[in-house]
């Protein structure tokens, strides 16, 4: 059984992690099957937008025990280029002199497949995402919560600094102060935390979050996807560029965008309802 089940409904991809019985800790083979479902929702034009969400009781509680108790007496470059923690990831193995000489991991490598989904993503976060889970979770556009998420950082707790891109994104995410103080103390918060320093945008009962998630997945799908998609574009250059660069990315995707038929028919459409006072 893959460690990944995802499932069409209409323009949406509702992705599953499947590992209940680890919590669907990040190991066996979820990095690789996960990269592999975000590389053909990416290439696939009739995917608009992809949630995932927990088997079981929990999104994803990171790092899986066992991997973690073995890691220990390994050295560190071979470690982190290899699948002894993390379980497969779907990248080439290094040779002894490309391991000595690596800056990105074989972390980086498939975080950075995941991280190329242009298309907006929804996390509904259930029960615990700690750590890599945590990280994951990071990685999409909009995260939603159950009532029962515990959501949080976990790294310096092991020992450990963040990764899978966690440093980079969650200062952008609830700003740099808020992101010190949990990346470096470690804490987990419940779901209401979570609200209110901007890590979901919203907190549903356990038994309404798969809904919530394809309900706002819906009302994204239903866009012309060319727009959400440039519009993800630029939410993503926003972070990098001054004023007059995003002024220039902004430029360039609406030269795009007006000559797309979706566009002009979503024009029309809203000029005639607008007309007609609707």
């Amino acid at each position: 059984m893959s460690d990944i089940v995802a499932e069409r409904l209409g323009a949406v991809l509702l992705v599953h992690f499947n590992r209940p019985d680890r919590g669907n800790a990040i190991g066996g083979t979820l990095l690789r099957d996960l990269a592999e479902v975000f590389d053909e929702a990416r290439r696939d034009d009739s995917v608009h937008v992809v949630v995932t969400t927990g088997e079981g009781k929990n999104y994803c509680v990171g790092a899986d025990i066992a991997d973690l108790e073995k890691a220990v007496d390994v050295p560190a470059r071979e470690l982190l280029a290899s699948n002894k923690i993390g379980g497969d990831k779907g990248v080439a193995p290094l040779s002894f002199h490309e391991m000595q000489v690596d800056d990105l991991g074989n972390a980086g490598r498939v975080v950075s497949r995941l991280w190329a989904l242009d298309k907006p993503t929804i996390a509904a976060v259930n029960g615990a995402a700690v750590g890599g889970g945590f990280a994951i979770a990071l990685l999409h556009d909009i995260r939603i919560a159950a009532e029962n998420t515990r959501i949080g950082t976990a790294f310096t707790s092991l020992g450990l600094a963040p990764e899978l891109g966690a440093s980079y994104l969650l200062p952008r995410i609830v700003g740099s102060s808020v992101a010190a103080d949990l990346l470096l103390r470690s804490e987990i918060l419940p779901a209401d935390r979570a609200l209110d320093v901007g890590l979901v945008s919203e907190v549903v009962p356990v038994g309404q979050l798969t809904a919530r998630a394809l309900d706002l997945a819906e009302q994204i799908a239903r866009k012309p996807p060319l727009a959400t998609r440039w519009t993800k574009r630029l939410l993503r250059t926003s972070a990098t560029g001054d004023f007059t660069d995003q002024l220039r990315h902004e430029h360039l995707a609406q030269v795009n965008l007006f000559d797309q038929k979706a566009t002009r028919e979503a024009i029309r459409e809203t000029v005639n309802r607008l007309g007609k006072g609707g």
